[in-house]
């Protein structure tokens, strides 16, 4: 999708990326090499090739961060085909719901590898930079509001500044609202009858018993909650991005 993304120029909106596709423009490739496209201006027509060119050259050096700053706001999911390689699948559990709240669980998922951090044994700051070294766009579930918000709080020289595919917002985009639980039953996902009716309540209970009473088995089932919040987000993240693909900014040829 970012190399079919018209709206990092000028002017550009979603109906007049929509008329570009429609005209049988349907790369950046595409745009340079057509001397006229939707009767856009000579002038502005090289104001936009300037843009496009600058973009063409941060996807060749594999740069998210500079091909987001191009991308207007809440768009930064027209990344994620191009980088899913290097996405990292991120969801936290903490002891509460302000932002200085300690985070007590965190699991970062990347293709191939999955970490999970506890506070008290293996979270620090190294370890987190650690699992998402490398990183070139971060996968959340309402991440924007709240996971990140209370990372920078307790890890404030952790880079967290990577473009992020927020999937609270990406689904609400395609018609589905509610819980990431919720949409993961909509979705036809399921869980083990472990963790089937943990949710964010239950997730602190878990946590107060193993840190006041050394509960191994809440311990481990917190564990497993948080990686399951992780892990699903992958999946889900693949039909959201064809869902808005298609649905939401209406590109049907993929």
């Amino acid at each position: 999708m970012i190399e079919r993304t018209f709206q990092i120029a000028p002017g550009i909106g979603a109906k007049k990326e929509r008329d570009i596709w429609s005209s049988g423009v349907l790369t950046w490739d595409d745009f340079l090499g057509s001397d006229d496209v939707c009767n856009i201006k000579s002038d502005r027509k090289k104001r936009c090739d300037s843009y496009i060119e600058e973009a063409r050259s941060l996807l060749k050096e594999g740069d998210s961060r500079g091909l987001c700053d191009l991308l207007k706001k809440g768009e930064e999911w027209r990344l994620f085909d191009r980088f899913r390689k290097e996405a990292a699948y991120l969801d936290i559990e903490t002891d509460g719901l302000d932002r200085d709240s300690l985070v007590t669980v965190l699991t970062v998922h990347r293709p191939g590898r999955t970490v999970t951090l506890t506070h008290g044994e293996d979270l620090t700051a190294e370890t987190l930079q650690d699992a998402l070294d490398g990183c070139k766009i971060l996968v959340t579930f309402n991440g924007k509001c709240f996971d990140v918000p209370v990372l920078r709080c307790s890890f404030p020289n952790v880079d967290l500044d990577i473009p992020h595919f927020d999937l609270r917002y990406g689904c609400a985009k395609v018609g589905l609202r509610g819980g990431l639980k919720p949409i993961e039953r909509i979705l036809g996902m399921t869980r083990s009858d472990d963790i089937m009716d943990v949710d964010g309540e239950e997730a602190v209970r878990l946590w107060k018993n193993w840190e006041r009473r050394g509960d191994a088995e809440s311990l481990r089932i917190l564990t497993e909650y948080n990686r399951a919040d992780t892990v699903n987000l992958e999946n889900i993240s693949d039909i959201i991005y064809r869902r808005l693909v298609t649905d939401y900014v209406g590109f049907k040829d993929m």
